[in-house]
């Protein structure tokens, strides 16, 4: 039960973080996500928190390095190799090796391998956190490629420093030949690893998705395990599990390349799964950064006042020292080389992305966890300074992160699109009336035209009863009651009904009262209106069941055996007058259904032929006709329609050609029918799902 609270409370932080981001755009969400985990950090599941490394290596990080490999192709690596060493190999040592020395200058106490130690637990940067900091500014993308590629892989380089400082500071001796060997054979011993372990698991997903009648239900679980299995098994043979679930990545991504558009539901269903995990476990890291803040400030109190201040100015010189080797490595690349990582340049332009490089090295939760890491004991003795540099490296991370927040926006521009999210909606909404309008006119079936119609209308987004403006609903509420009155009193219904009929289904139309869909309506006086109707309603059940009782009708039985004497008490040609009437009033309702169908398409096409799209209150008025149509029908048990799977195709077409028909005019930009037609194949992959579900069920 504890796992299950546990998950269970950051699913919550999740949500919550998300709910608060809508409602202050301006915080990082990083800063949210964190402020949430100190919150969860007072329930008792996360009560004294203390983060055990080897369960979040391979239960966070291994899944998101091995989504971020997925990201990157052999081609690009090979493309950009030398960037990729320099920045997540060479650039990472020299950081480790500078900060360390300094730090040991810094604090004498502290022996060299323990200085190393914490500067190889202060490199890892993480790009997941920048992209926090710049949510709605526009960072170069030669800057963002950058970051990327760094944070890929310089996570396993500060882990073998790491490591080999702990075996100094385990064996007391250090041997130069001894540490590059062992960085090699971690380095590359655990690429080649997820490279082998990548290629025979993705052989085996290609073998079953060839022979499997349901793929998906066995590929996605392989998937979903893939990252676990390969950072366990490069970690027991003394590798690297970070770089080997990153090669192990990049074979996956080397599989969709080769699959193309086959096996596309496994694909599409795997990247959907894959997109979900991804945002969560990246919230995640923030939250448990959270919820670790409150234990590091226990330790932190009770350091006293001149090793509170001395581990700050450490922390402030661990991050300046750093952010000046970042600076210095980017402004002072060969801007001859071809493969420089900053892309041209002149030199003003150079110089400030070589700023916005620098601090974006912001540290995460890697860098927390390797702290938390650190044995308790080594040698045989406590290990030394063990809570100073845990403290340590959570200073840093809130100084990078803080630091970042404040500098990223003020010196990167406000990113703009080329259309706003109500150009989108207005171009969706006439892509939606547009294709109902065409598909309406070739349906017969009123019930199968209402079901997809209202089914089409969906995608809009509107939630059912909401209305954009009310005014217009009522105009064309009265409008339509008028046309259906000239319509009945018309010669063509005149001369084909009696007035009698014509007069019932006026009265009947007369005593129709339409929902109010008003949202400027008082709260209070809508609780009154439902209250008043909801005990309008009530009062005549209760009359009519003392009716019942009086007339010693109560059960089935009885109401049959009266109503049978009522009807052999009545004369047989006044029977017949009312069914007459009856069957003609059914009649006239079928014809009024059927012209005021017509009435309001032609509503709705005379709207998107002046180009307007705030078209939902017609759908609103065409769904209250139905309803006192089927009043008139006496028809209140709703049934469900069929609707086949060649309209919801042709709808889609339809929505399809309106796209196309606008980028060719210029009136859509290719931006938007990126937007739109990824919309359209998610609502179609989604809908005929559907009906094949619905098929089976009633098959």
């Amino acid at each position: 039960m504890q796992t299950f609270y546990t998950i269970a409370l950051l699913l919550t932080g999740v949500i919550l973080s998300n709910i608060i981001k809508q409602l202050v755009p301006r915080i990082p969400e990083a800063f949210i996500l964190i402020i949430v985990g100190v919150i969860l950090s007072f329930t008792p599941a996360f009560h004294n928190f203390e983060l055990r490394p080897e369960f979040f290596m391979l239960v966070v990080i291994a899944p998101i390095m091995f989504i971020d490999g997925q990201k990157q192709s052999f081609n690009r690596i090979r493309q950009r190799f030398r960037v990729v060493f320099f920045l997540s190999v060479v650039l990472a040592g020299a950081s480790a090796l500078v900060v360390g020395i300094l730090t040991n200058n810094f604090e004498t106490k502290w022996t060299l391998p323990v200085a190393i130690a914490l500067a190889a637990i202060v490199t890892p940067t993480d790009a997941v956190a920048v992209k926090s900091m710049t949510s709605g500014t526009a960072m170069p993308e030669n800057v963002n490629e950058a970051l990327e590629l760094e944070s890929l892989f310089n996570d396993a380089t500060g882990l073998v420093i790491l490591d080999l400082a702990l075996s100094v500071l385990q064996n007391g001796t250090f041997s130069a030949i001894t540490g590059v060997e062992h960085f090699i054979f971690v380095a590359l011993g655990g690429v080649i690893i997820g490279i082998i372990a990548g290629f025979l698991i993705v052989s085996l997903r290609v073998n079953l998705n060839m022979r499997a009648n349901n793929p998906e239900t066995i590929i996605i679980p392989i998937s979903l395990l893939t990252p676990f299995l390969v950072y366990l098994l490069a970690e027991h043979l003394g590798t690297s599990g970070i770089l080997a679930v990153v090669a192990t990545g990049m074979v996956h991504n080397w599989e969709s390349e080769r699959l193309r558009l086959t096996s596309t539901r496994v694909q599409l269903t795997s990247a959907t799964v894959w997109n979900t995990i991804s945002s969560f476990l990246n919230s995640v890291v923030f939250l448990f950064l959270g919820v670790t803040l409150p234990m590091v400030w226990k330790d932190f109190i009770q350091m006293g006042t001149m090793t509170i201040a001395q581990l700050i100015g450490i922390s402030l010189l661990i991050y300046l020292s750093m952010l000046a080797i970042r600076y210095w490595w980017s402004v002072h690349e060969n801007p001859d080389n071809p493969d420089h990582f900053l892309g041209p340049h002149d030199k003003s332009v150079h110089q400030l992305w070589s700023r916005i490089f620098a601090i974006s090295g912001v540290h995460g939760t890697v860098t927390l966890a390797m702290a938390f890491s650190l044995p308790t004991r080594i040698g045989g003795h406590p290990f030394p300074y063990r809570e100073e540099l845990i403290v340590i490296a959570t200073l840093v991370i809130l100084i990078s992160m803080l630091v970042s927040a404040i500098s990223l926006p003020l010196m990167l521009p406000v990113k703009t699109t080329e259309y706003s999210l109500a150009d989108i909606d207005h171009v969706r909404n006439k892509m939606v009336d547009y294709a109902t309008l065409q598909l309406r006119d070739t349906i017969d079936d009123h019930a199968v035209r209402e079901a997809l119609t209202e089914q089409l209308q969906s995608q809009k987004g509107a939630l059912n009863g909401q209305i954009i403006d009310f005014d217009e609903y009522q105009e064309l509420m009265f409008e339509t009651k008028d046309f259906i009155v000239t319509y009945i009193h018309g010669p063509s219904i005149s001369a084909k009904y009696s007035l009698e009929v014509v007069n019932i289904y006026e009265k009947i139309l007369n005593n129709f009262v339409a929902p109010n869909f008003n949202p400027r309506e008082h709260f209070a006086n809508r609780v009154h209106y439902i209250f008043k109707k909801n005990f309008k309603k009530v009062s005549g059940l209760c009359k009519h069941a003392l009716w019942h009782v009086k007339n010693g009708q109560i059960t089935k039985h009885q109401r049959t055996v009266a109503r049978q004497k009522w009807l052999a008490a009545q004369p047989s040609d006044t029977f017949q007058q009312r069914l007459d009437v009856r069957d003609a009033l059914l009649e006239l309702n079928n014809e009024v259904i059927d012209s005021t169908d017509k009435y309001l398409d032609d509503v709705l096409r005379g709207r998107l032929l002046r180009k307007q799209s705030n078209n939902q209150y017609i759908n609103l008025v065409r769904r209250s006709i139905n309803r006192y149509c089927s009043m008139v029908r006496h028809d209140y048990n709703k049934q469900a329609v069929f609707v086949s799977s060649d309209l919801y195709i042709q709808a889609f077409q339809q929505e399809y050609n309106f796209i196309q028909r606008g980028v060719s005019r210029g009136v859509i930009t290719p931006e938007m029918a990126t937007v739109l037609y990824d919309e359209i194949n998610q609502a179609q992959s989604l809908q005929l799902q559907r009906t094949q579900q619905l098929q089976i069920i009633t098959s």
